[in-house]
């Protein structure tokens, strides 16, 4: 019996990867940052483009450093240093396919999982929120996640005792296909 049982949780595990395998991505997609700071500041950055990649094991999105705009250029130039932009270009999320909940054509689902985040030469397990809606084959995605930029090893100036609070709320929204 016991036999059985493994047999049949190995075949819906791997039944439930094949499901998920095979997603390409539907336009430039977006992610986002907010952050806060001492003296009420308050920091909003976005890039415009990301790249959603699907191995056929998990999802992993990517953002360049370099695309991060807050809408102010010597904030960029600054942000830019402080992460190290140029040595460490990506910031990427991986997320077991068989983790997430993509619903089916017409329907939506709010859901959380874990994932790997990359970033600055550090990989940490977070968890993150998510919502899915699919219409016409097309899955959108829109998620959120808390970080710490002192767990990936970034030290954000302050001036005159005015900076950056180190948690970060990173989101990001896209599209795929199967």
């Amino acid at each position: 019996m016991k036999s059985l049982s493994r047999a049949l949780l190995a075949l819906s595990l791997i039944t439930a990867s094949l499901s998920f395998a095979g997603w390409t991505q539907q336009g430039d997609g977006s992610a986002t940052f907010d952050a806060k700071g001492t003296a009420g500041i308050k920091i909003h950055g976005v890039a415009k483009k990301l790249a959603v990649k699907d191995d056929g094991t998990s999802l992993a999105v990517t953002v360049q450093a370099a695309d991060i705009d807050t809408d102010n250029s010597l904030r960029n130039k600054h942000m830019g240093e402080d992460i190290g932009a140029e040595k460490f270009p990506t910031l990427t999320l991986s997320v077991p396919l068989a983790k997430l909940q993509i619903p089916e054509e017409g329907k939506s689902v709010d859901a959380t999982a874990k994932g790997t985040f990359a970033w600055h030469e550090h990989t940490k397990e977070i968890d993150f929120k998510y919502s899915a809606s699919t219409k016409g084959g097309v899955t959108t995605v829109s998620a959120t996640a808390g970080i710490n930029t002192e767990d990936y090893g970034i030290k954000i100036r302050s001036y005159l005792g005015i900076g950056v609070k180190p948690d970060v709320e990173i989101g990001a929204n896209f599209s795929v296909k199967k």
